[in-house]
Parts: structure tokens; C-alpha cells; sequence
């Protein structure tokens, strides 16, 4: 009884902290050839903020209850399809999911959430950039490691709190939990409904042989990359999330 009362008070007294992790400038190699890039070129990627975490159930409950229009059932179907919040049973999400990162949303809520913070939904190059930081005295191939378990493991019925998976810069979650939206999800030319992968199945992804890639051994960046290219800006899937970016340092609060 003691340690359960020690344990609730560690997790109401000392919440989980949100803030943005400053990440230095660097380049970045696309893995596929982009509308606005050449194969092979690396892209030059400015200093930036992003979010330490992916957006919580918690924090975009709070989107809410601020941004009405943005409630499950009045969003207009031109902004997010049917699935929209789907996995909340009520008004918001379950008290045991708080802390895990939202899902079901659609590009349009996802990007007036980060407007509404002040923020913006990171660039794809910036992104890609962060994610291909291995953790700390770890290589990359220890990265691909982590994406390609979670490809193939079965996914849990709820996601669990934020804060498994630290890189090197100190942002967490990038792989191993969710899908997450960037501002140009559709900068690449792969085709194919994404909505469909929410069991993460590789079979949408089978037909790589006309893409222009830079390494087609790096299959969990194909991966990646076949399903971004499939979204639409409405759409919404089971282990699709978010989290923020922003050229200057904003301070959140408490998860």
C-alpha cells in the first residue's frame, strides 16, 4: 500500500516535463529523390526546435477543450475522415492513456495544434534529419534495429506513455511507437493508401522497384517513406501522431 501511495505521488507530484530540444544545424541525404532535390545531394538542414516528446492524449485534449471546432464530431470531413479520435470512447481519452502519444488525427488537426502552440509540424528533411540520430554510444544500424522490431512485432490494443526511445540529441519516440506527420508529408513519389497500414502490414510496399532510392537496403526507411507518401491530409490511422517544431525555443507546460 505504501509504495503504490509512493508511486501515485511520483507520477501527480512530478509530471512527466514537455519541452523542445534545440537541434544543431547538420545535413541530411534524402533516402528518395524529392521534388526539389537530386539524388544523392545532402540537404543542408538549419538549426531548429523540436519537440522532445510526440503531442500526448493529454495535451491535445487540452487542444480541445480550447479549440472546440476541433472536437471529435465537428470537424468537417474535407479536415479529417471518419476515423478522427477514434480510439476515445468518450469527450476525451481514457485516464490510463493520458500520457501516450494521440493518434487518429489528421494532418489539417495536427498542424492547427502546433499553430496553436506557436509552433508548426517539422519539415520532412528536418525530421528524417533527428530520426537518424542513433542513441548514445549506439550506431545506426542500432536505429534500424528498433524500426524494423517494431515493424514486425504485434502492436499493442494501447500505446504506452511517451519516453522508451532517447536519441542523441535527447528527442524521444521517433521510432518504436507511432507513425508521426510532418508539414510535407507528400514530397515523395511513392503511391498507395496508408490508412490501410494501421497493423503496419509491409504488403502495401512491395512494389519498390521503380522508385529513385538512395539505398534500397535501408528497408525500414522505405518503409517510412511508402507510408507517408500514401497519406492524404484527412486522413487518420490507429499509430498515426505528431509533435512539433519551431525555429525559436517555446516553453511547454507539464505533461
Amino acid at each position: 500500500m505504501n509504495r503504490l501511495f509512493f508511486l501515485m505521488i511520483l507520477i501527480f507530484v512530478f509530471p512527466l516535463s514537455s519541452e523542445m530540444v534545440k537541434i544543431p544545424a547538420g545535413n541530411w541525404k534524402p533516402f528518395l529523390k524529392e521534388t526539389d532535390s537530386k539524388l544523392g545531394v545532402s540537404v543542408k538542414v538549419k538549426s531548429f526546435y523540436l519537440d522532445e516528446y510526440p503531442v500526448t492524449q493529454k495535451e491535445y485534449f487540452e487542444f480541445l477543450e480550447v479549440n472546440p471546432e476541433w472536437k471529435k464530431g465537428k470537424v468537417s470531413p474535407l479536415f479529417a475522415d471518419g476515423g478522427y479520435l477514434g480510439d476515445w470512447k468518450g469527450k476525451g481519452p481514457d485516464q490510463n492513456q493520458t500520457n501516450s502519444p494521440v493518434t487518429y488525427v489528421s494532418w489539417f488537426s495536427a498542424n492547427a495544434y502546433c499553430q496553436w502552440k506557436g509552433k508548426r509540424l517539422p519539415k520532412e528533411s528536418e525530421w528524417e534529419y533527428v530520426a537518424n540520430i542513433p542513441p548514445t554510444g549506439k550506431n545506426k544500424k542500432a536505429v534500424e534495429t528498433v524500426i524494423l522490431t517494431w515493424y514486425g512485432e504485434q502492436k499493442p490494443q494501447y500505446l504506452p506513455s511517451v519516453g522508451r526511445y532517447k536519441n542523441g540529441f535527447g528527442v524521444y519516440d521517433q521510432h518504436g511507437m507511432i507513425w508521426e506527420w510532418v508539414f510535407d508529408f507528400n514530397n515523395t513519389s511513392v503511391t498507395g493508401d496508408s490508412r490501410q497500414d494501421t497493423d503496419l502490414e509491409s504488403s502495401l510496399f512491395c512494389g519498390g522497384g521503380s522508385l529513385k532510392a538512395n539505398d534500397f537496403s535501408n528497408y525500414a526507411s522505405y518503409m517510412r517513406y511508402g507510408y507517408r507518401a500514401g497519406l492524404k491530409g484527412w486522413y487518420t490511422a490507429k499509430y498515426l501522431g505528431f509533435r512539433c517544431a519551431s525555429d525559436k525555443k517555446i516553453k511547454d507546460n507539464s505533461l
